[in-house]
């Protein structure tokens, strides 16, 4: 307890996650009336804007982005650094690409970045589009972008026919980037 006391509130939140999780919920009881307020120092303290919780929660849900696990260990040296590559893609358009071995926690660390309203409503004002890839044969890779495609063209009054193809669905995918979706 001692060294999670030493840790930020995400840490404890975390601990008292697990303990419910893993059946230890007299334990969590003990805990409960410490649990700090989900607040953060450095977002906007009202999260006026879109960026209201339920807002900034349904835009990640919508936009298939991962929920944060139940336990859950913040890291927030490489979750700022994914934030301030993204920052980047504001002023440089590109690609921001995160790495490592299977389980290190990429996927954690890039969907809690996300979770900063500013960089939402700064940088994706039309929300994000969450697609894991990762070793597919084509059939399944068409599928992913035929998903997208669905999910990109959802408000477009033409009801158009998913792509056949990949080449077809990188097309499609590549224009609507360019016309809809430039950011």
């Amino acid at each position: 307890i001692n060294i999670i006391l030493t840790k930020d509130n995400n840490s404890y939140r975390s601990f008292y996650n697990a303990l419910l999780h893993e059946g230890y919920s007299d334990l969590a009881a003990l805990l409960q009336d410490g649990i700090p307020a989900i607040s953060s120092g450095n977002r906007k303290s009202s999260m006026d804007g879109m960026t209201s919780y339920g807002q900034l929660k349904t835009i990640l849900c919508e936009g298939g982005v991962p929920q944060r696990p139940v336990v859950f260990v913040t890291r927030p040296k490489l979750v700022d650094a994914i934030k301030k590559k993204l920052y980047c893609l504001g002023s440089d358009p590109g690609w921001v690409t995160v790495y490592g071995m299977a389980g290190c926690g990429k996927t954690v660390l890039t969907a809690e970045a996300l979770r900063d309203p500013q960089l939402l409503e700064d940088y994706f004002p039309g929300g994000v589009h969450w697609i894991s890839v990762g070793k597919q044969d084509k059939a399944g890779l068409l599928i992913k972008l035929q998903n997208l495609c669905s999910r990109l063209e959802h408000d477009s009054t033409l009801s158009q026919r998913p792509p056949l193809n990949i080449e077809e669905a990188k097309d499609r995918l590549r224009l609507l980037m360019l016309r809809k979706y430039p950011r």
